[in-house]
């Protein structure tokens, strides 16, 4: 019986194997690996019971190892080690996939406690391993096999014909009956999936895994296909699945453990049972269905029932003038809380649709550029070029896509909607501010927030004013006083720092020898 530890730091990888080698159950080899290529290389010359791997690695992860070793029909028993502190939400989904999990700086007691109760598994299931250990190699590389086949139908690699399907999965060594079976076919959307901070993997393989083991039974091939990180389908044999049931799943998941993720999640079961030739054609309408909806999160649509009441997208109108008075007298908060309120009334009306919201989208896109045309005609292409690297398809995916959108646009048009007498003002209010206030703690944060820009957007434009960065201006000031008191008191040279803004007498001195070519001393004297 071997233990496999997969950590890219190998001091930790070493104190791991020597704590368990002093204390805890007894292993024929423990060996370290410092990436997925070494752990593919042991793998190749050992069995491996158990093994400790770390989910970030250069090179591959441990949960790309991970899939390597189940699709070739290993059920090596796995331990997770991660090093992010927020982890309370994906450990209560890791649970439902029968995976341990270890946060590091693991503690002793922690880590043997989790080794032990690995062997043990391990011990029990060793024997119904060894009697169906082929027959669990099949049914594994059956079930990537029926994955990629899904794959490619769904993405035309494969053609839909039905003369085709046939000696297609003949092809693939996967039974050719299957053509003739009915799918009810389940489209599951993932929202918010690419805002998420980190592990995107690790929530997508919990979310792969989770759906196998919720919507499919025991004696069913679990496909569960990710096209994007949007879209998962799952083709559902009609014989084992009816709608009611299905539908009744689906609601009972919104609370077993869509809630476990930090994102929000829809279902939207076909409108009738498909066969393979016409899966194509059903997933189109699952996928026009979910692009429609762009109001209503951790929901459950029955096509079936939404057929019948399909209505049309509602009109988006705006009081443009308003708003367009609002952004030239530089209300900028005040538009956005009205905005706010329209995209909040937009929420709650059942039949707005993608189509309402690029109503929107282009007709606030219209209103700021007449307006930056009115206050700022120079810096018009600028403004129009930075507005064009957002997407428009992921602004007007959701109302809160396009809320965050709304957002930054207002943002971005604060900055360039200033005329040449508001940027000299800007300026001027910054510099006096500084002379005034030398002993004080100035940022960019501090410094913009007072003339209401961004700090990017106030170091840009003092700069392009004055010639100077901000921070080579403050530092400027604050030499040129400290010369007129090095000149003009007898105060002690830290204490001149100090009311300079200086806290480091050392730092003083390195700029004020780098602005004048001499020491304090020596320029007084």
């Amino acid at each position: 019986m071997n233990l496999l530890i997969v950590d890219d730091e190998y001091y930790s990888a070493e104190g791991t194997k020597k704590k368990i080698a002093q204390k805890g159950p007894v292993f024929d080899e423990i060996f370290c690996a410092y990436n997925m290529t070494q752990a593919l290389e042991y793998f190749a010359g050992h069995s491996v019971a158990v093994m400790i791997l770390d989910i970030e690695m250069p090179g591959g992860s441990g949960l790309e190892l991970l899939d390597h070793i189940r699709q070739q029909g290993l059920d090596t028993i796995c331990i997770f080690l991660t090093a992010y502190a927020k982890f309370e939400y994906i450990s209560k989904a890791m649970r439902l996939t029968s995976i341990d999990y270890l946060l590091k700086p693991v503690g002793e007691e922690e880590l043997l406690g989790a080794v032990t109760k690995a062997v043990n598994q391990y011990r029990q299931q060793k024997n119904a391993r060894l009697d169906t250990q082929q027959a669990n190699y099949w049914k594994e590389s059956e079930l990537y096999l029926w994955e990629l086949f899904w794959l490619d139908l769904s993405e035309g690699a494969v053609s839909s014909r039905k003369e085709g399907i046939a000696s297609e999965l003949n092809l693939r060594n996967l039974n050719p009956a299957a053509a003739e079976l009915s799918y009810l076919i389940l489209l599951i959307q993932c929202n918010g999936m690419e805002k998420l901070p980190v592990e995107k993997d690790l929530y997508e393989f919990l979310l792969k895994n989770i759906a196998r083991e919720y919507f499919y039974n025991r004696e069913e091939i679990p496909v569960a296909v990710r096209q994007n990180r949007q879209f998962y389908f799952l083709p559902l044999p009609e014989a084992g699945h009816s709608r009611e049931a299905l539908l009744s799943r689906c609601t009972q998941a919104l609370t077993d453990f869509v809630p476990r993720f930090p994102n929000t999640f829809n279902f939207y079961i076909a409108a009738s049972g498909c066969r393979i030739s016409e899966f194509q054609e059903t997933l189109k309408e699952l996928q026009d269905a979910a692009m429609k909806n762009v109001s209503l999160e951790n929901h459950v649509f029955d096509l079936a029932e939404n057929a019948k009441t399909d209505t049309a997208g509602a009109e988006v109108a705006f009081s443009s003038k308003r708003w367009s008075d609002l952004l030239l007298s530089r209300k900028i908060s005040n538009l956005a809380s009205e905005a706010d309120m329209f995209l909040n009334t937009l929420q709650h009306s059942r039949s707005i649709t993608r189509d309402t919201l690029s109503h929107f989208y282009y007709g606030f896109l219209q209103t700021l550029f007449r307006c930056m045309e009115t206050a700022n005609e120079d810096a018009l292409p600028l403004f129009q070029k930075r507005i064009a690297q957002f997407s428009v398809e992921q602004a007007c995916s959701s109302i809160q896509n396009l809320r965050d959108w709304v957002d930054a646009v207002l943002k971005l048009y604060e900055e360039y909607g200033l005329n040449a007498s508001g940027r000299d003002a800007a300026v001027i209010s910054v510099k006096n501010y500084i002379h005034t206030h030398l002993d004080h703690e100035l940022t960019r944060e501090s410094l913009a927030a007072m003339v209401y820009l961004t700090p990017d957007y106030l170091s840009h434009l003092f700069k392009r004013e004055t010639g100077f960065s901000l921070t080579n201006y403050i530092i400027y000031e604050r030499i040129e006083e400290a010369k007129r008191m090095l000149a003009g008191t007898d105060r002690s040279i830290s204490e001149i720092a100090t009311r300079c803004g200086f806290q480091n007498i050392s730092y003083f001195s390195r700029q004020f020898r780098r602005f004048t070519g001499v020491t304090p001393r020596e320029f007084r004297g």
